[in-house]
């Protein structure tokens, strides 16, 4: 995989690709973040689409696990759980009761 500085890519654009073999993915390297670029054509359009909603989910979970971590949830017991559950679901019916 060919690093791109960031600089360079806004200086020059797709010319900063050069010779880098076209379907090959590059990383798009700041200071302080990195980007990784893939190809798209019309014919892997929506595998590519489907790839990137897949990863987003997957960080999304481990971001809500290290939470869940942090402040002590990932201790709970199974009954615990389901209290919480039960208590969910009883604050939710009495939202939708009319007044």
């Amino acid at each position: 995989m060919r690093t791109i500085p960031l600089r360079e890519f806004q200086r020059e654009g797709a010319r900063a690709f050069g010779a880098a073999p076209y379907g090959e993915p590059c990383l798009l390297a700041g200071r302080d973040r990195e980007f990784v670029l893939l190809p798209v054509t019309p014919e892997n359009r929506s595998a590519v689409l489907d790839l990137a909603e897949g990863l987003a989910a997957v960080l999304a979970l481990r971001q809500d696990q290290r939470l869940a971590v942090e402040a002590g949830l990932d201790l709970l017991t199974m009954d615990e759980i389901e209290d919480e559950i039960r208590e969910g679901r009883k604050c939710l019916k009495c939202r939708e009761t009319p007044a």
